[in-house]
């Protein structure tokens, strides 16, 4: 069987759970972290050859880790809102607990999921602009300075809209500006060791001055030279790195998107749980 896991109100998922219906993915069940963590018995087992799960769901239903083919995975955090708490203490103790649990499920699906968690996020790690920037520059695509600083008055900078300019999935790009080389794209999905990243993009039209690497409250920090001059407006490119997601919407990439995650998933070896 296949799952698609996201929370109740991501339109994105619940789009991609409909189209790969409708491209013959079965059984195919569409779950949400709460329902995984309301089960009325759990079975977690750790040995040798790996973890596994058996939780019986909300509605009488046997949910087997061993049974998954494939994942796609767009938890985002544990659902922790709906527990009464008393203190503040209790809250960040409960949540603590509720994310180490799911966590720990997801873990056990990761062979086969799209995205595997991670310790800084359950889809993905999540990381600040500083660190996708120097990821960026990495794998060889342009990016605006990201400035840290200590003062309050520092430049602020966005939070990755989520909105995927470019969506990666596995070796695949869609939505990349035309004429672009999309290998650095891909390269940077795998140094975020994710198999689905959205990634977004500013016009250079939009940035003014030379596109840069990342400094440090207007110095530049080591390793910035990486980029070199071939990464500056003036080689023609139309957009440069502006955030990355682990979790972007996934409509903008269409039927062609569905095809490609139908065939990835339906593509995992079987039993890799």
């Amino acid at each position: 069987m296949w799952l698609v896991l996201c929370d109740p109100a991501d339109r994105a998922a619940v789009w991609a759970y409909e189209g790969l219906r409708e491209r013959g993915l079965e059984p195919l069940e569409l779950l949400s972290p709460q329902t995984l963590l309301s089960s009325t018995r759990s079975v977690h087992r750790v040995d040798r050859l790996g973890a596994s799960f058996e939780i019986t769901l909300p509605d009488g239903r046997v949910l087997d880790s061993r049974d998954v083919d494939g994942v796609l995975n767009r938890v985002a955090s544990a659902p922790f809102g709906y527990l009464p708490f008393t203190t503040h203490t209790d809250a960040a103790y409960a949540a603590q607990e509720l994310d180490a649990l799911l966590l720990s499920l997801l873990t056990c699906l990761a062979p086969v999921s799209v995205n595997r968690p991670a310790g800084y996020g359950l889809c993905g790690a999540w990381r600040s602009t500083a660190e996708w920037t120097a990821l960026a520059i990495r794998a060889g695509l342009p990016a605006r300075p990201a400035r840290i600083s200590s003062s309050p008055d520092g430049e602020p900078r966005a939070a990755p809209t989520g909105r995927g300019d470019v969506l990666v999935l596995g070796e695949h790009v869609f939505g990349a500006p035309p004429a672009e080389d999309e290998e650095p794209y891909v390269r940077l999905a795998r140094l975020a060791e994710v198999d689905l990243l959205g990634i977004d993009l500013l016009g250079a039209d939009v940035l003014g001055a030379d596109v840069a690497g990342a400094d440090v409250a207007g110095a530049d920090l080591p390793g910035a030279d990486l980029l070199g001059a071939g990464h500056r407006r003036d080689d023609g490119r139309s957009a440069v790195f502006a955030g990355a997601s682990p979790l972007p919407d996934l409509r903008p990439a269409g039927a062609a998107f569905l095809d490609r995650l139908y065939e990835h998933l339906t593509g995992l070896p079987r039993g890799a749980p």
